[in-house]
């Protein structure tokens, strides 16, 4: 357990940037804020992203958009009974599968509509991170796997991909809700709030040269499969 401290200790979203105001929901500085701009989408098959911690208050990170605009979602994230432990217990809908390439896993478009997941559990991280949250909990070793092969390189254009075919989280789900449930509305414009974030972040890193993003460790290698991705630094 960790050691308990005489002085009181702050929540653990009280996290502000020194020197502006930031806004709770989805951790941006308040000028340019999402919530508001974020469509909310009626999705019927049940969303978890797995999120490691090192991932949560990052200024360009996507699991939040599809926190704040999936209507059946969930945004998990490991809390340490030990220092860290990346073990969580994470409550599953019936049929769910991981989307995460690997040699095993099938190909989402390729599955009958029968045999497609009723919810999807995602990954979010760095692909050292996704592997360490994944090893760390045997639930999610033992889930059935779905993977994507995007036509596409990804949108995601303020940070350099190791491979072209390499996507960020909230274009995974997209993706995958798309081969899932093909009749929901409003997709489309959480790609187009992904999108704007990083008009946003373009402008405010040219405005600010002083203040470059945080520069992320990649990973050279990538899993046996093909290139697919459903985490954020992938």
């Amino acid at each position: 357990m960790l050691e308990e401290s005489s002085k009181p200790q702050a929540p653990e979203e009280a996290v502000p940037a020194p020197g502006r105001e930031t806004c709770y929901g989805c951790f941006k500085p308040v000028a340019l804020c999402l919530c508001g701009r974020i469509p909310q989408v009626a999705n019927r098959t049940r969303v978890t992203i797995l999120q490691h911690p090192r991932e949560r208050f990052h200024a360009i990170g996507t699991a939040r958009i599809a926190r704040l605009g999936l209507a059946n979602a969930e945004l998990l994230l490991p809390r340490a009974m030990e220092p860290r432990s990346l073990r969580i217990s994470v409550p599953l809908a019936r049929g769910s599968a991981l989307l995460f390439p690997s040699d095993e896993a099938q190909e989402l478009t390729e599955l009958p509509p029968e045999a497609m997941p009723r919810g999807l559990v995602i990954l979010d991280g760095t692909w050292s991170q996704a592997r360490a949250l994944l090893r760390e909990n045997p639930a999610l070793q033992a889930l059935p796997r779905v993977r994507l092969s995007p036509t596409g390189p990804s949108r995601y254009r303020i940070r350099k991909e190791p491979r072209r075919h390499y996507v960020s989280t909230i274009e995974a789900i997209v993706q995958a809700l798309r081969v899932i449930e093909p009749e929901t509305p409003g997709l489309e414009g959480l790609l187009e709030a992904f999108d704007t974030m990083i008009d946003e972040q373009v402008v405010f890193r040219h405005r600010n040269p002083r203040r470059p993003l945080r520069k992320m460790a990649r990973q050279a290698e990538s899993p046996p499969g093909p290139l697919d991705s459903a985490t954020d630094e992938l």
